[in-house]
């Protein structure tokens, strides 16, 4: 996975799918955190981003997925766990193939035996009671745009 630490920096490169179905989002986070954010996750050296999310909703879901078209690509210093991450991210609007588990609001387990995630489907005119990570998201998921946008997000003082 394409991670790399010098000191306190982190650099990530990651691969993120949007997926509404119904006109909700589904959002994850690992049990013990207190924000919520799309699933998917570091890219896999030769290995291209929007490939990157299918395996990831594979490994984590068990589902399969389409990646429908790309929507944003996201630079983003953030402050996590002790480390500044300096974090490049490709977000996909994507579809789950053949998913049974889309009821809203119902909380469900991943399937990783390494990850303690959750999952849920949140109705789009509630995501403002959610705290979601980037905060950008909340916001634009109200209208997603036609062609590929790049995004600039600073959290942390930068040098």
């Amino acid at each position: 996975m394409l991670s790399f630490v010098q000191e306190t920096n982190r650099l990530n490169i990651r691969a993120v799918a949007v997926i509404l179905h119904n006109d909700n989002l589904l959002i994850h986070k690992a049990r013990h955190e207190n924000f919520w954010s799309l699933p998917g996750g570091r890219v896999e050296f030769f290995e291209h981003s929007d490939a990157t999310v299918i395996r990831e909703l594979s490994e984590e879901l068990g589902a399969n997925a389409t990646v429908i078209r790309p929507l944003w690509y996201v630079e983003n210093f953030f402050h996590y766990e002790g480390q500044h991450f300096h974090e490049i991210a490709s977000y996909f609007l994507t579809e789950l193939v053949h998913f049974k588990n889309t009821q809203p609001l119902n909380i469900f387990d991943g399937i990783e035996d390494d990850q303690d995630l959750i999952y849920q489907w949140v109705p789009s005119n509630q995501l403002n009671q959610f705290t979601i990570k980037p905060e950008f998201l909340v916001e634009r998921m109200h209208s997603l745009p036609a062609q590929l946008e790049f995004i600039k997000i600073n959290e942390i003082e930068t040098r």
